[in-house]
């Protein structure tokens, strides 16, 4: 079975969740890694409730903390189900994130252009899933308190996305990347 490298940010952090949208026979979690030069932003409209859903936007500065897996074509095709992409609702984009100082090139999606909105927050659920997901992957603790401010009053919390977290360098000896990083073959 080939395998494809997937980078989940948002709610795709729960497992449970990704276990409901992916059989597990089709994907395997390699675990935690970061996306450097991109910050989160709850900017993605999904359905008319006036709330924003997780998105991705660059920002030299930034660190988006999430979780890579190992999934299947078919695996991919299902996600792109559900992230809408026929719609235009959300794009594949190519990244490179680090796992474990190792540099892998894995898909992830983006909001598409018509359905990004800065004025949105996350509903209150929405964000105690992504947190849930966070917690269950060990992802850093400042990492997790700066997602928790998107559940503040507008006043305390950042309007349009954060910037979180120390990044470290690629590793000298990290192993060539590619969409199917040679350890992933």
């Amino acid at each position: 079975m080939k395998q494809l490298g997937y980078f989940a940010f948002g709610s795709n952090l729960l497992r449970k969740q990704m276990e409901e949208r992916i059989a597990p026979e089709q994907m395997i979690e390699e675990g935690r890694a970061r996306l450097s030069d991109y910050r989160i932003a709850f900017n993605k409209e999904r359905k008319n409730d006036g709330t924003g859903k997780a998105n991705i936007v660059p920002d030299p500065k930034g660190t988006v903390w999430g979780v890579a897996y190992r999934i299947s074509e078919a695996a991919l095709v299902k996600m792109d189900r559900w992230e809408g992409v026929s719609g235009g609702h959300d794009v594949r984009k190519i990244v490179k994130v680090l796992d474990d100082e190792v540099e892998l090139e894995a898909v992830t999606y983006v909001a598409g252009d018509t359905f990004i909105n800065n004025s949105l927050r996350p509903s209150p659920k929405y964000l105690e899933t992504i947190l849930t997901g966070a917690q269950e992957h060990g992802l850093p603790e400042e990492y997790i308190e700066s997602l928790k401010a998107f559940g503040s009053p507008r006043s305390e919390a950042p309007a349009s996305g954060l910037r979180c977290c120390s990044r470290r360098p690629a590793s000298p000896a990290a192993e060539p990347y590619g969409l199917i990083p040679q350890r992933w073959s």
